[in-house]
């Protein structure tokens, strides 16, 4: 019996490529981000600035980091394109439990960076359309 048979690699590939409907880690999360967004491990690293290394990233989906940094959570979260608050968030053990959340995390993240002005227009078009009546 051969112990270092391996399964096809379609097999591999499909298991790699489905999207988990339960995350339960923050390893499940990065991979299924990354996944998702059809990005390899190096670059993730090079939308970091490379802050992060693709080995760095690897061995945080494998589960063979048990701490991150706040900086090098910072440089994940930028390399994956998510808010840094989200990602903070599920490396405590905090998970989005619906899409909705996870829409209202990165609406706040990105009005954060806006100017205040910018937040005033934002603030009247979304009062606008919550006022609007439902067609």
């Amino acid at each position: 019996m051969n112990r270092t048979a391996k399964r096809p690699k379609d097999v591999l590939h499909d298991l790699a490529r489905k999207p988990r409907a339960v995350v339960n880690s923050l390893p499940d999360y990065v991979r299924r981000l990354r996944h998702e967004r059809n990005l390899s491990l190096a670059e993730v690293s090079a939308r970091s600035g490379g802050e992060i290394g693709k080995t760095h990233i690897n061995r945080i989906e494998n589960g063979l980091v048990t701490s991150l940094s706040l900086a090098k959570l910072r440089a994940l979260a930028t390399g994956l394109g998510v808010p840094e608050d989200e990602l903070v968030a599920v490396a405590q053990g905090r998970f989005p439990k619906s899409q909705s959340k996870a829409n209202e995390v990165k609406l706040l993240n990105y009005f954060r960076h806006l100017s205040t002005e910018r937040q005033q227009d934002v603030l009247r078009m979304v009062r606008a359309l919550v006022d609007e009546p439902s067609r």
